[in-house]
């Protein structure tokens, strides 16, 4: 090499040994701005080194400091981010170290095997597990699907990552836990913000659609019973359909789950040393690899100097004293309290001040791909767990539950809260769901389900428990189940409310009529009233949009007729304007334009021009009936909008809107369709969200034809939701015309 002056000069390259090679040459792929950003990945902490380098962490000490010592790599501390909110030592390359970089080009190598993205980025490291990997291809090449099952701890998820690594296309993953059903599973899928159904065939259809290489699924040994046949079904519609499933959990897996199984076990001796690292003589790491059995979590928690199971004892043994060994009373604890996580969790929310630090550094902690979340291994976890006494579960329950309650507000915590309640046995159990029960429903019905079907075999003979899960099965509209906790409620009541639900999920009309009635007739004038108005609105939005309506109108006026106002003035009034509102559509339906015109009129005289009622119904007049221009007509959606107290009473006027330009032929459906909000927007259950849901994957239908067939189905899964069974059974018919 030469100098500016052209004098040349020499430059001793240090020899670097395969590890400080591995390391700098993966320390290489990130940005030099990282080196003085504040916030950095835990990719470059010494945790996130040894998940990259599948090197055991004591195993890397030696090669960083060398690499140090060279100046080809610095190291700070700075606040690490994706590994929970801590500061700690990171690692960066220097130019010297990109310059040793570029002089020497990377060769080909031998074991451990790297698997690279279709990106050129490492993605996963292999050590000894060349003949799992091909074997693994090789099945899922046979079958387009396949289980990658074994111990706990063995490297099913990392052996999984490595095959992923090698695909092109659209890979969607998703890891279970103990609350997970198939709609967490599709929405971990889908993490892309698109909306997707809920109904089980419209998922399949609409993913189909989506047409990803293949669907992934980590940990599916801890699927709960509870849902095991749902998420079991739609794996095989899936695989049925032709896509590509793969799965990984350790034994026993699901009964129902017969798929091509690929056994990992442990590691070869030789192998399994190789996760040591150099700084220990080749001896010793042969030795502490036999005596761990090449387990690969075991191997990563061995720290130098612990000691090593006897001949005849278990991994189990082993975990049990490198857990205790050297961990402090704080780090126990927060270890015992980690270990009662149905899920990963937000690391600061659920811990606190808890020393996780010491959990991590030590290699206990499971981090979520994203960095957010963080769970105990789960060998880890298994084994703490049954160490602890029923007194020590008793007290952590008790810590979790009081934790918990301060979080309440947010519906993930708040069935946490329920679950802690659950194991405790607590009295208050029951009486805890009541005032939140709606909405932890409409968001955490799955959780909710497991939750109480446990409750249910725990107090069997607890009829409110079996009410509260009646109610989430009607939600989740599982007849069998809906049928199997109705025969343990014995409250008549109650047992009513259950079985009229049943009746509009199934379409049996007469039974719906005479459960109406019942209820009818134990209820309070007010109670009566709201019953009366709920029916009659039910059968007049019981259609589509662009069909006629088929119900007898007569009977809602019945309805109608029967209704005693309150005395209250100020329910008196509500009540008065949901008559006439409903008085409003059955003009509509009729096309008496008259009768519409002046029911607007008397709407207006009870409040003023600017309504958000009044304008709304004005606004179904004029649509209706094609009053005036379309651009007036157009002013005057825009008006409503504006005026309505909420963005869910915004999005009805704007679905509404969109119907109308649909039924027009106007291009101007599809954007205005596209503006508004998902239903998943709303949280708030309800029949009213339950409608708006059935309209807007009705309409979807309709204006995207590449997913009419999933859309059409969920449209008349939401339907039912409503008790609308004339328009699901239309929905029906047009989707079979689309199939």
């Amino acid at each position: 090499m030469f100098d500016e002056g052209g004098v040349q000069r020499c430059i001793v390259v240090a020899m670097l040994s395969r590890s400080q090679e591995r390391l700098l040459r993966h320390l290489g792929t990130f940005p030099d701005a990282l080196s003085q950003a504040w916030d950095v990945p835990r990719a470059l902490s010494l945790p996130g080194l040894s998940d990259a380098m599948g090197v055991v962490r004591s195993g890397l000490n030696q090669p960083l400091t060398a690499l140090i010592d060279a100046q080809y790599i610095t190291v700070r501390v700075a606040h690490v981010i994706g590994g929970g909110s801590r500061r700690r030592q990171v690692y960066h390359i220097t130019e010297t170290g990109r310059a040793w970089l570029t002089d020497h080009v990377l060769e080909s190598s031998s074991e451990p095997t790297t698997v690279v993205s279709e990106r050129g980025e490492t993605e996963v490291r292999l050590i000894g597990r060349a003949a799992e990997l091909n074997s693994l291809s090789e099945l899922i090449e046979q079958h387009q699907r396949a289980v990658v099952s074994g111990l706990s701890g063995v490297g099913k998820t990392t052996l999984l990552r490595a095959w992923v690594a090698q695909r092109s296309g659209s890979v969607r993953w998703a890891t279970m836990n103990e609350f997970s059903d198939a709609t967490s599973l599709v929405s971990a899928w889908c993490t892309d913000g698109t909306q997707h159904p809920t109904d089980d065939e419209a998922v399949i259809e609409w993913l189909v659609v989506q047409n990803p290489s293949v669907l992934v699924v980590d940990d599916v040994h801890l699927l709960d019973s509870r849902h095991e046949q749902q998420v079991i079904d739609l794996l095989n519609g899936l695989h049925g359909r032709g896509l590509t499933v793969v799965l990984s959990g350790r034994l026993p897996l699901p009964d129902s789950l017969e798929w091509p199984v690929l056994q990992l076990g442990t590691l070869s001796v030789e192998d399994g040393q190789r996760l040591l690292g150099e700084h220990l003589e080749t001896d010793v790491r042969m030795n502490v690899a036999k005596a761990l059995d090449g387990h690969p979590m075991a191997l990563h928690l061995y720290s130098e100097g612990d000691k090593l199971p006897e001949a005849g004892e278990d991994i189990q043994a082993f975990v049990e004293q490198t857990m205790l060994n050297g961990l402090s009373d704080n780090g126990l604890n927060a270890l015992d309290r980690m270990v009662l996580f149905p899920r990963p969790l937000p690391s600061d929310l659920a811990m606190g001040d808890a020393p996780i630090d010491e959990l991590d550094d030590r290699a206990l902690l499971r981090w979520s791909s994203s960095g957010d979340n963080v769970e105990v291994q789960h060998l880890v976890r298994n084994v703490r767990r049954t160490m602890l006494s029923d007194e020590r579960l008793h007290a952590l329950h008790e810590q979790a539950a009081a934790h918990w309650a301060s979080h309440i507000e947010v519906p993930a915590y708040a069935v946490l809260h329920l679950y802690h309640h659950l194991a405790l046995d607590s009295e208050a159990f029951p009486a805890l769901i009541e005032e939140r029960f709606e909405r932890l429903v409409a968001e955490q019905s799955g959780a909710l389900a497991v939750v109480y079907d446990r409750a249910t075999q725990r107090r069997p003979d607890r009829e409110e428990l079996h009410y509260w899960a009646g109610r989430i099965a009607l939600h989740r509209q599982e007849v069998d189940r809906i049928r199997h906790h109705m025969d343990h409620v014995e409250t008549e009541s109650m047992r009513n409310e259950l079985a009229y639900g049943l009746a509009l999920l199934e379409g049996n009309s007469d039974e719906a009529e005479r459960l109406l009635e019942a209820q009818l007739d134990q209820a309070s004038d007010v109670q009566a009233c709201r019953w009366l108005v709920s029916a009659a609105v039910q059968r007049l939005d019981d259609r589509l949009f662009d069909e006629p309506h088929e119900g007898k109108l007569d009977d809602v006026r019945g309805l109608l007729q029967r209704i005693r106002l309150p005395e209250q003035v100020e329910m008196r009034a509500s009540v008065t304007v949901s008559i006439t509102l409903i008085q409003h559509t059955l003009a509509l339906l009729e096309r008496n334009r008259d009768q519409m015109e002046a029911l607007v009129q008397s709407l207006e005289s009870l409040s003023h021009n600017d309504d958000p009622i009044v304008l709304h119904a004005r606004l179904k007049t004029h649509l209706a009936f094609d009053i005036g221009s379309s651009n007036d007509r157009e002013t005057l959606y825009k008006r409503a909008v504006s005026a309505q107290p909420s963005s869910f009473h915004e999005a009805l006027v704007g679905l509404t809107y969109a119907e109308h330009l649909h039924r027009a032929n106007d291009p101007a459906a599809s954007p205005v369709h596209a503006a508004l909000p998902p239903p998943t927007d709303w949280p708030e259950p309800g029949t009213p969200h339950h409608r708006y849901a059935a309209r807007w994957w009705y309409l979807n239908g309709h204006l995207n034809p590449a997913v009419a067939a999933a859309s059409l189905r969920e449209a008349a899964r939401w339907f039912r939701q409503a008790g609308c069974l004339k328009a699901a059974r239309s929905a029906a018919r047009k989707l079979h015309r689309v199939l």
